[in-house]
């Protein structure tokens, strides 16, 4: 049994930090959360604003006004997450994420994130090419993080089936 994890993120460089988190359970439940970067111990006030407006389209102002605090977030993610024995993400930047989200809380995480690619090579020989192929053909992403972390999820459950 697995979940899926996925970030969106303040910009594309080692000074970005996550500002939604999304995932997808085995069982359908898709969620995700905002964080407020204000409640982050580390000083998270990196903005790209071509990110914001060509990609995540999620404001500094808005994650400060209805995100979460950042102890809340690893904790949801501690529970929710913690029971299953794998957590894939798509890509290296959510395993850069994570640690900064779980850092800035002084947590660690109760699961071990896997990238996706990784893991279907070692499980099925099939590798980035397959996945990205299988995620296209699902339609584009809408970088929401609850969203792409479904549509990751239905293309490694196609990937899985056809092997």
């Amino acid at each position: 049994m697995w979940a899926i994890l996925d970030f969106e993120a303040s910009g594309l460089s080692e000074h970005s930090y996550p500002i939604e988190v999304g995932y997808s359970l085995p069982d359908g439940t898709n969620s995700s959360m905002l964080i407020n970067p204000l409640s982050a111990s580390d000083n998270w006030s990196h903005w790209d604003k071509d990110v914001q407006h060509n990609i995540h389209k999620i404001s500094r102002s808005m994650i400060e006004e209805t995100g979460m605090q950042v102890v809340d977030v690893c904790q949801h993610l501690n529970t929710t997450l913690g029971q299953y024995d794998l957590v894939l993400c798509d890509s290296e930047w959510d395993l850069f994420w994570l640690g900064r989200l779980y850092h800035a809380a002084h947590m660690r995480p109760s699961f071990v994130l896997t990238e996706v690619s990784h893991w279907l090579k070692n499980q099925n020989g099939l590798g980035q090419v397959h996945f990205k192929l299988a995620l296209k053909n699902l339609g584009a992403m809408r970088h929401q993080a609850g969203y792409d972390a479904k549509q990751i999820r239905l293309a490694i459950d196609t990937l899985v089936k056809s092997s």
